[in-house]
């Protein structure tokens, strides 16, 4: 639950109609069996109405498990495709994939996760975010929340990059950062008038010939339908897409080292979410500004460094992607904490994924990973 927004025109009174002769077609867009948030969406057509069904293939990512700290680069993934086709997915399980995409060209073609709440990251460039629901510019540095069962599309995507995670789990604000009505307390690290939603504009699109691809994870379900699938009147509720941009989150700071759940953003049943931004370092006269070694006795760690220097890792680039497995100690590597002793500010952006059950690696990310990175804590 964000907070509630309405938009359009609809009924003075939910499950019923204003005027017989111009009959709205409601339709309760929700999650968890009617007992977890929702909107109330109000079609001019029928949203059952699908002319034609075929089924896509999709190639399986070929997820294996690594027992060792890996270093990806995804530099060198080459544009290709559209923002349906491009995805490229480099770590994953049941419950979460992350994937990498850099779309070549734009498409007509809509989208819909039937099975995942979908969490993209704009790493770099800006465009339209189009959905039911209404339109939303997007731009570098924004998280875009989609809950499953949201048809879109990306105006631009071919110009930009984009991280994606893809969640069998709900993807919500932690819990921890809202009081008991629901609304995001003081204190966490960004406030309700940081969350942009899409704005309806209603329309009166043609008859024609429009494609939804379905996502079933193991296929598409490509809808033909005659009727464009963006045909809202109105909309109301506390289910939808929003933006959160990260130089409107404020990170936590302290005297002494703070640890990972600090800069936690978004939370899920099966991993967190955590954005490390530019912040001031620990104040006290002795501090070491730099992580402290750990084991990840029940979690992999996942980082994609978007943009900075991150102080504690040597080698990596715009765009890496490390994943420090469970199991197996890690911090900072060699010469790094004397490096950052009276240093007094980072200027790293990077996303932080703490799954709870082990990610794989995909075939492609395997071709793509250093070889070396264990080697890179012994000098």
């Amino acid at each position: 639950m964000v907070y509630y927004v309405k938009q359009g025109r609809m009924p003075p009174t939910r499950h019923t109609y204003e005027n017989r002769r111009k009959l709205l077609r409601e339709e309760l867009f929700g999650e968890e069996s009617f007992d977890g948030s929702y909107s109330l969406l109000y079609h001019r057509n029928e949203p059952t109405r699908i002319k034609e069904i075929r089924e896509v293939g999709k190639k399986d990512p070929g997820f294996g498990v690594r027992d060792v700290h890996t270093l990806v680069n995804t530099d060198l993934i080459r544009r290709e495709g559209d923002f349906i086709t491009g995805r490229k997915p480099l770590f994953g399980n049941d419950r979460v994939i992350i994937s990498i995409l850099k779309p070549s060209k734009g498409t007509n073609n809509f989208f819909r996760h039937g099975m995942r709440d979908q969490l993209i990251f704009v790493h770099h460039g800006d465009g339209s975010f189009r959905s039911i629901f209404g339109e939303m510019p997007f731009k570098s540095g924004d998280y875009i929340y989609v809950p499953k069962g949201s048809v879109y599309n990306l105006g631009n995507a071919e110009e930009s990059e984009f991280l994606l995670i893809e969640s069998r789990d709900n993807i919500c604000i932690p819990q921890r950062y809202l009081n008991r009505y629901g609304q995001i307390k003081e204190g966490v690290p960004y406030y309700s008038r940081d969350i942009r939603h899409p704005k309806l504009r209603v329309e009166n699109h043609r008859k024609g010939e429009y494609f939804v691809y379905v996502d079933f994870d193991d296929r598409y379900v490509v809808e033909t339908r005659d009727e464009h699938p963006f045909d809202l009147e109105g909309w109301d509720g506390y289910h939808f897409p929003f933006a959160l941009n990260i130089s409107q989150i404020m990170p936590i700071v302290g005297k002494i080292h703070q640890p990972p759940p600090v800069h936690e953003t978004f939370s899920s049943k099966s991993f967190m979410v955590g954005t490390f931004l530019p912040r001031k370092y620990d104040f006290h006269e002795r501090a070491i500004p730099i992580s402290y070694y750990h084991s990840n006795v029940d979690t992999d760690e996942f980082l994609y460094y978007s943009s900075g220097n991150f102080m504690s890792r040597k080698g990596v680039r715009e765009g890496s992607i490390t994943l420090h497995v469970r199991g197996m100690l890690h911090g900072p590597q060699p010469g790094t904490v004397e490096n950052a002793l009276g240093k007094s500010e980072t200027n790293e952006t990077a996303v932080m994924v703490e799954s709870y059950e082990r990610l794989g690696m995909s075939v492609l990310a395997k071709r793509l990973e250093s070889k070396d990175y264990m080697k890179t804590w012994y000098a």
